[in-house]
């Protein structure tokens, strides 16, 4: 049971993650966006790293093919003692043209998409949201389902029993 809450909590960080940055990119010209405070670093070493990765549509079957995981694995060992959550699972959009969905998404470590987000950012492939009116409808949907909830059941106070804030 502790196992299947932590997935949970785990999808739920991963959920709220993509909100905010896509949200960040809605609102803030990619080009002047940063992420972490190594982010030039993680550039550089992404650079170094995976010269010739087209990042514009992630190929899926490169990326987690065995050799492009071993690639992976050693840039992201680099960071286990810079970054905190290196090795968090986090949502990755495949097509940096189109925003979170399931079917645009994949299951990358934390400092995996930093460098290539960075990248996209610094190379200009996410002005493509930059001014859109930013929806969180499935969020919003969600909420309400809460309310809804809580209105009726009445067996708890708003927000008791709810996953701690990370």
């Amino acid at each position: 049971k502790q196992r299947y809450q932590r997935r949970v909590r785990g999808a739920e960080k991963a959920y709220r993650h993509t909100q905010v940055y896509y949200k960040l990119l809605c609102n803030i010209e990619c080009t002047k966006l940063r992420l972490t405070k190594y982010d030039d670093e993680i550039y550089s070493q992404y650079q170094m790293s995976f010269p010739r990765t087209k990042i514009d549509v992630i190929d899926e079957d490169k990326l987690k093919s065995v050799g492009g995981k071993r690639r992976w694995r050693s840039f992201c060992q680099q960071w286990e003692h810079h970054l905190e959550d290196y090795s968090f699972g986090t949502l990755l959009r495949i097509d940096c043209k189109l925003g979170y969905s399931e079917s645009n998404t994949t299951l990358v470590p934390r400092v995996q998409f930093l460098a290539i987000e960075i990248a996209r950012n610094r190379q200009g492939l996410n002005l493509v949201h930059y001014g859109k009116k930013y929806e969180n409808t499935t969020a919003q949907k969600v909420e309400n389902e809460e309310e809804d909830k809580e209105d009726s059941s009445h067996s708890s106070p708003p927000g008791e029993g709810d996953p701690p804030a990370s």
